[in-house]
């Protein structure tokens, strides 16, 4: 917002005012000037911390709550929330999943031919998929309830508290159930380690509040 800013006459400035008036008949002018100068600032500025304390121009209205899925993109939250409840994970962990896999890109391909929001592989996108694997809904869709397959194949290695069992899953997602299974953990794998950090941190920061 433009601020206009009147100029006071500055003391002792050589000015004619109205009538051939001198400096002595305009000085008390100058300081009328200075003072509804101030005025019109003060104004300014408590309506500019107003607006900002209401929360005029952005986030979540008067009488609306905050969205419990951001910063998940909006066409998608309601989809990672079911997606969270079908697996059995936490939907911050769901979230941080998608955002590692495609950084939200829906036409995302990785080099290994991995297709769509939660890169699926062809043969996997055929048992869990439906339809089109770059379709957002059904790429999230799919996503749940490959996890919920997972989390049922890694409780073989009977995992010692939630959390290892949620890093058995993401391990498994990433380098595939026989590797884990195979290990009887984790895989020794700098790429799969890696990928279940970041989700970890992920979720921790970024989706922390996502469901709650």
């Amino acid at each position: 917002m433009a601020t206009t800013v009147l100029d006071p006459a500055r003391p002792g400035a050589e000015r004619a005012g109205p009538e051939g008036a001198g400096t002595e008949d305009l000085a008390p002018r100058g300081s009328r000037w200075f003072l509804l100068a101030s005025v019109v600032l003060l104004l300014i500025g408590t309506g500019g911390l107003f607006h900002a304390n209401t929360g005029g121009c952005c986030g979540a209205g008067p009488g609306e709550e905050p969205s419990r899925t951001a910063p998940v993109p909006e066409p998608w939250g309601a989809d990672v929330l079911a997606a969270a409840e079908v697996s059995g994970l936490p939907p911050e962990i769901v979230a941080a999943q998608l955002d590692v896999e495609s950084r939200w890109d829906p036409r995302a391909v990785s080099h290994a031919g991995a297709q769509g929001l939660a890169q699926f592989m062809p043969d996997t996108w055929r048992r869990y998929g439906r339809g089109d694997p770059f379709d957002p809904r059904a790429a999230i869709r799919a996503q749940g309830l490959y996890l919920k397959d997972l989390r049922r194949m890694v409780r073989g290695l009977a995992p010692a508290s939630a959390q290892e069992e949620i890093d058995l899953v993401l391990a498994a997602y990433n380098a595939g159930p026989t590797a884990v299974l195979r290990y009887g953990g984790i895989p020794p794998f700098a790429e799969t380690r890696g990928y279940v950090a970041q989700i970890r941190e992920l979720a921790a920061t970024t989706y922390a509040g996502v469901g709650a």
